[in-house]
């Protein structure tokens, strides 16, 4: 008797029906799949946290600046601060501004940025 490869090795599909079999080797993995190395197992939330934490110490929570000017002064402090590229340092002030850690703010008084901290971040 004969034995089918691919349903030994790799499982059998049901169709017609919502389950799927599947054998061993369908759910392998090679460590290098799964290697991790401390540089990327930096947790994001922290690192918006820790920059939110950097601006407010070297500019305070309200910046009196337009919005394109606010967010060049707030990626030249984290450049200085931390020691990371102009390039980095832009992803970051976008990605604290998508988080709500810093938000431009205009009202008929005026307009700034209003930079958050602690757990009242959305």
């Amino acid at each position: 008797m004969t034995t089918d490869r691919s349903t030994v090795e790799y499982g059998t599909l049901i169709t017609g029906d919502a389950s799927v079999t599947m054998g061993d080797a369908a759910v392998q993995t090679t460590d290098e799949s799964v290697r991790t190395t401390a540089e990327t197992v930096v947790t994001p939330v922290v690192a918006l946290d820790l920059a939110a934490e950097i601006l407010a110490g070297s500019l305070g929570t309200l910046i009196d600046e337009d919005y394109v000017q606010g967010k060049t002064r707030f990626r030249d402090v984290l450049c200085d601060r931390i020691d990371i590229s102009q390039l980095e340092a832009e992803e970051l002030v976008d990605d604290m501004e998508r988080s709500g850690r810093i938000r431009f703010i205009g009202v008929a008084e005026g307009r700034g940025w209003h930079i958050q901290q602690g757990a009242g971040v959305r």
